[in-house]
């Protein structure tokens, strides 16, 4: 492995658990302040919006600014950012607009840096290793999104919303020393090629989304699951665990738990099984996604509390090994100086995808019934792994593979 994936390992891990302790907080404080559930959804609302509209951007400042650049300056601009904001929150309470306005701020560097990131993955692991290192990085995101949940609304309880934001600039601060080792590691990284008509610039990412039929069918499966993924959202899973269990919030947090443990076990299953996934990327896809369509199901039919345990821990091993097979499929499809510019296209469905689908699953569950959103979302996934099976013939035509790299 590329002793400069470590540094960004240890990036990217990091940023998740910045990400969650300055969501947790920024809620925290907002629905605090207001009392109002509305105030408080429009956090999230607004960090969606800005993420989105920076993906549309994100294309012009790859071809004006060199790569190297944006990978510090960013961070730092972020950093400043978090500082401010930390220095400042306990006098905010009645200038909540000054703190959304460093929200939208922050959304709009956010929505810049994760695809600057993302490109770096096959830039610094290539071969039989690409696999392994996205196995790591998402089990690591995933422990650390899920003992971050905890901590921090330990640490809220306990040290108030302040100091605990102070965490997260800290480690805003940490990320910013290993990404500065992470650039003094990758001075040899190629830029991409320049294009001088901005028009260009920002259709080559839809461009390459487009055009190349692997990618596009990828693509197309990450729309279906991010239509579908919002049913796992707290208050669809806490409806679910009220109306068709029976049982209450406790039951809700094991369940929760649960599949919290699953990914856990998901995440070590795919490291060890990294050189068999990364042989068949597209039979792992097709498993993957049928047996979590499968499951998903199962889980909305059932009506036994601890099978609904047993399910969620199930999903877990399922979701790991469909998304790290699609992840490093979408990644050896692309040409690396392009990948910038195809993980912003690729941002911006996915998150217009989950945002429709939180709306059209809140009406599901209010107008048909919580068991439904869990049998739609299953069929979303069933049409996912059929997606899969087409990329499959797909890439055994030899006319058509030529666009993809090996898989």
């Amino acid at each position: 492995m590329n002793i400069a994936f470590y540094p960004y390992w240890a990036v990217k891990t990091l940023l998740s658990l910045v990400n969650v302790i300055y969501i947790m907080v920024i809620t925290t404080f907002i629905y605090g302040q207001t009392g109002s559930i509305l105030y408080a959804a429009m956090f999230p609302f607004i960090r969606m919006i800005a993420r989105i509209t920076a993906g549309f951007t994100l294309p012009l400042l790859v071809n004006r600014f060199p790569f190297s650049r944006m990978l510090i300056s960013i961070p730092v601009a972020k950093a400043f950012i978090m500082t401010g904001i930390a220095i400042s929150l306990n006098h905010l309470t009645s200038q909540l607009t000054l703190l959304l306005i460093g929200v939208v701020i922050l959304s709009f560097l956010e929505g810049w840096e994760s695809p600057l990131l993302d490109t770096l993955t096959p830039r610094l692991v290539q071969g039989e290793d690409l696999m392994k290192a996205n196995s790591l990085l998402s089990f690591s995101n995933q422990t650390v999104t899920i003992v971050g949940y905890a901590m921090t609304g330990f640490a809220v309880m306990n040290w108030g919303t302040s100091q605990t934001f102070w965490a997260a600039t800290s480690l805003s601060w940490t990320v910013l020393i290993f990404l500065i080792a992470l650039g003094s590691l990758t001075r040899g990284i190629e830029e991409p090629e320049k294009s001088v008509v901005p028009r260009d610039v920002l259709r080559e990412g839809w461009s390459i989304l487009w055009k190349n039929p692997s990618l596009r069918l990828i693509t197309l499966m990450d729309i279906v699951q991010g239509l579908a993924g919002s049913i796992w959202i707290g208050a669809i899973t806490l409806a679910f665990a009220k109306e068709a269990m029976g049982r209450g919030e406790g039951w809700w947090g094991l369940m929760s738990s649960s599949y919290a443990a699953g990914t856990m076990l998901g995440g070590i299953l795919t490291v060890a099984l990294a050189k068999r996934i990364q042989k068949h990327l597209i039979a792992s896809m097709t498993i993957g996604s049928l047996l979590f369509s499968l499951l998903t199901i199962a889980y909305g039919l059932n009506s036994l509390p601890w099978l609904a345990l047993v399910l969620c821990i199930l999903l877990g091993p399922a979701y790991q090994i469909r998304d790290v097979a699609q992840q490093t499929a979408l990644q050896r499809s692309v040409p690396t100086e392009s990948l910038s510019k195809v993980y912003a296209a690729h941002g911006i469905l996915i998150s217009t995808a989950m945002s429709i689908s939180i709306v059209i699953f809140g009406l599901v569950a209010d107008q048909l019934g919580v068991r439904w959103v869990y049998l739609i979302g299953g069929a979303l996934f069933i049409a996912s792994a059929i997606c899969s099976l087409t990329l499959s013939r797909v890439h055994r035509n030899p006319h058509i593979a030529k666009h993809t790299k090996n898989m």
